[in-house]
Order: C-alpha cells, then structure tokens, then sequence
C-alpha cells in the first residue's frame, strides 16, 4: 500500500512537471493577458512558455517581428527568471532588431540587462523628440547595452552607448551627410543621461536626460563645421547668439 502511494505520487508530480514544461505559449499568455498593459497587442505565438515566438508585439505605436525568447527553467529555484531574447531582423531596416539578455527577479521586481543590442533608425527616435528646429533626417541609431538594472523612475545603473555612425540630412538644396553622432549612456538620480562625444562635424557638446514622465532635455551648444553645407550654418542662427568661440546654445 505504502509502495503503490508512493508510486502515485512520484507519477502525479512527474506529470505535472511534465505539463509546465511543455505548457504552449499561447496558453500561458490567455492566462497572463488580465494583468498585461492594455495597449499590448501580441500576433500569432508558437513555441513553449520556456522556448517559443512572437510573430508581433505592438506597445505605444511601436512594433517588434519575430521575437524569440528561450528561458532557463532551472534558475526559477533562486528567485530569477532568466531569458535570452532576440527580435526583428538586422537586414531589414525598417525593423527594430536586437537581442539582450533579461533577469528578472521574482522576489524584488528588479530587471536587469546585460549584453544588450538594439538596431532602429533615426527617423523613429525623431518623431519621439521636439527638436527646437525642423529637421529631416535618415540614418541607423545602434544602443549597446553593457549593464542595466531598473529603478526609479528609470535605472538603477546603466553602462553603454548609443550611436549613429552615418546620418543624412535634407536641406533646402537636397540630401548632405553630417557623419557619425554618439554618446555614453549612465544613471543620474534615477534618470537617463547621455553624454555627447563632442568628435562631429556638427560641433555638438551636450548633455541629455530623460526624467521622469518622458522628459527629455538637451543642454549644450552647437557650432557647425565650416565644411557642412550653408543650410546647416544659416539654421543654427535660429539658436541665439552665438558666445565668444562661435557656439550657439541648444536648449530644449
């Protein structure tokens, strides 16, 4: 009798382990959608909850294709649920692509990314800055993601950088390249900062952050190389007055 119980009970837990493990994706998100954000939208899911993929996830106007996530069962034992996440396709440029690896700890709410790497392009990060004058450009904008961890209203900590290694700009008489744009990304008092390496044709030094509530400023100057097109010089004019070296501030 002792041995048949046993046996029932070794058999009833195996199931059960057996049913987690190969529980589908899809079932998994019918039962997470009433404490997902409202706005999330997810297409067609196949695959397991430990291994599986997206064909779309839609959040604040933005899309990611073909996210792929596979997930390390064993390390839900210390409290963390650790997922290797890849989306979209690098050869598309229209896609957001990218990859990181993603903790997120179960006890303290805490996310944190490592080896990060995300591909857009400018003309998406655009539309989501008011520039304090009217530009259209094109280009790649890559964020490189070193360290991350959440906090208050955004980070923790944070180490990487964000570039735009060839940017074009349409002006009054066409299409001209300005060259590459970049800065360090760090943690300031809970919000993000970005710290402008000031090697650029357009002479930008600066500093941003983006506080809380999605505030974004930008303080620093600008003076245009005496290479770039008479467009460019005659725009930055719109600034202000420029000081004793020729910078004109840029405050927005």
């Amino acid at each position: 009798m002792k041995k048949t119980i046993t046996l029932s009970i070794l058999f009833l837990f195996s199931f059960i382990i057996f049913c987690i493990v190969k529980l589908p994706a899809v079932i998994a998100l019918d039962l997470a959608k009433p404490y997902l954000p409202k706005q999330l939208e997810v297409g067609q899911t196949v695959g397991s909850i430990w291994q599986g993929q997206m064909m779309q996830v839609r959040f604040d106007g933005e899309q990611l294709n073909n996210v792929r996530w596979d997930i390390a069962g064993w390390q839900l034992f210390t409290g963390n649920l650790n997922t290797n996440l890849k989306f979209g396709d690098p050869r598309e440029r229209s896609d957001i692509s990218g990859y990181a690896n993603v903790n997120y700890g179960l006890f303290n709410n805490t996310i944190k990314v490592t080896d990060g790497l995300v591909r857009s392009t400018v003309e998406r990060a655009m539309q989501r800055i008011q520039l304090p004058l009217p530009v259209t450009a094109k280009g790649r904008v890559i964020l490189e993601l070193d360290e991350y961890s959440s906090g208050t209203p955004y980070c923790e900590s944070l180490k990487g950088e964000i570039a735009s290694p060839d940017i074009d700009v349409q002006g009054l008489n066409g299409w001209f390249n300005i060259g590459p744009l970049g800065g360090n990304l760090s943690c300031k008092s809970g919000d993000i900062a970005i710290l402008i390496d000031p090697d650029n044709t357009l002479g930008l030094e600066a500093d941003a952050m983006l506080k809380a509530n999605f505030d974004f400023k930008v303080a620093g100057y600008v003076k245009p190389d005496a290479t770039l097109p008479k467009d460019v010089h005659d725009a930055v004019k719109f600034l202000g007055r420029p000081d004793r070296e020729g910078r004109y501030p840029l405050n927005f």
